[in-house]
């Protein structure tokens, strides 16, 4: 199948998925008692909710600069305008067009190699993969569960997910340690592949796998991994704070570990195929915890539309901005999904 009819089969599935999940989320929702649930939320609390998922854009910002800095020293403000933007693209365009976006404006401004500057969005994506299910090991450790299994969400599920995504990331993990570590063999097995190939193909194909391995120098800095690993932490710390503080605005008598838990199911959600903005996966999973965690449905419901919505209005808002200081337009991101191709 070619590179455009793939893309559009994706984005159809990401499309059809989010309708499920969104018709899901809106069955049996009482309008009348969402609309008394709003009206007795504490909006004051959705300030510094917003607030923390800008910072987070920052503190993504300053542990990509550490992932970039064997390659090339960028200033933080650099990578905060390109993640902030990047993050935008993701909310507003499918199939996570965004990383690519990023990788691609850095490479531009910073003049370096695309594919190095891709190398280092993959490794801060494993990171995070392994980070969130850290947390979640701990939060299954410390956090008591209801027996009842309601709204359609099971422990058993996150558990078998989890384990899946652990030897998933663990695999990429390992090739990119081979990738880094071995470069001689890896390339000559490459070369051995590639010589099958038409030589134009297998020359630019060399090329930018060299440049891969470039993006992947960090890899050999025991000091810079420990630092990518405190800040993962801290950034996820900062994530999981934004359902406690919409915790305070629902009245809803629940821990700091609770909203861990909510993070990570969240993660977990979005990982799967969705129109942009992730709307109705994130909107039903977040809904799904809550329900299951005790939670009445329509409370449940429109605690998940605003937690979404503190997200996704900052974060498009503060990128489409950003976007127009550059003296760029939307046509950068379609340009950014050609590079993809």
């Amino acid at each position: 199948m070619t590179g455009p009819a793939m893309r559009k089969r994706t984005y159809f599935i990401g499309l059809v998925l989010s309708l499920f999940f969104l018709a899901l989320f809106l069955r049996k929702i009482d309008v009348r008692e969402m609309g008394e649930i709003f009206k007795k939320v504490n909006y004051l609390y959705t300030l510094p909710l917003m607030g923390l998922n800008l910072f987070a854009l920052w503190v993504r910002a300053r542990r990509w600069g550490l992932l970039l800095r064997p390659i090339q020293p960028i200033p933080s403000w650099t990578l905060f305008r390109v993640t902030a933007i990047g993050f935008m693209a993701n909310n507003i365009l499918p199939a996570r067009i965004g990383e690519v976006v990023r990788a691609v404006l850095l490479a531009d401004r910073a003049r370096i190699s695309k594919t190095a500057s891709l190398a280092t969005v993959v490794v801060e994506r494993l990171f995070d993969g392994f980070t969130v299910l850290f947390l979640f090991a701990l939060v299954l450790l410390i956090m008591p569960f209801p027996p009842e299994r309601t709204g359609g969400f099971t422990l058993e599920a996150m558990k078998s997910f989890g384990v899946f995504s652990f030897v998933l990331y663990s695999f990429v993990f390992v090739i990119l340690l081979l990738l880094r570590f071995q470069n001689r063999r890896s390339l000559a097995l490459l070369r051995f592949f590639l010589g099958r190939l038409p030589e134009n193909w297998s020359r630019v194909l060399h090329r930018h796998v060299e440049s891969f391995i470039a993006g992947l120098e960090v890899l050999k800095d025991g000091s810079k991994i420990l630092m990518v690993i405190l800040y993962s932490f801290f950034l996820w710390s900062v994530l999981a704070a934004t359902p406690y503080l919409l915790f305070y605005g629902f009245r809803l008598p629940l821990s700091f570990w609770t909203a861990v838990f909510i993070e990570v199911v969240l993660v977990f959600g979005v990982t799967l195929p969705s129109a942009p903005g992730f709307i109705g996966t994130f909107h039903w999973i977040c809904a799904a915890a809550l329900i299951f965690l005790g939670i009445e449905a329509n409370l449940a419901k429109g605690f998940a539309l605003i937690l979404w919505l503190c997200g996704f209005v900052p974060v498009t808002a503060l990128g489409l901005m950003l976007l127009w200081i550059e003296g760029l337009s939307l046509q950068v991101l379609k340009r950014a999904e050609a590079e993809r191709e």
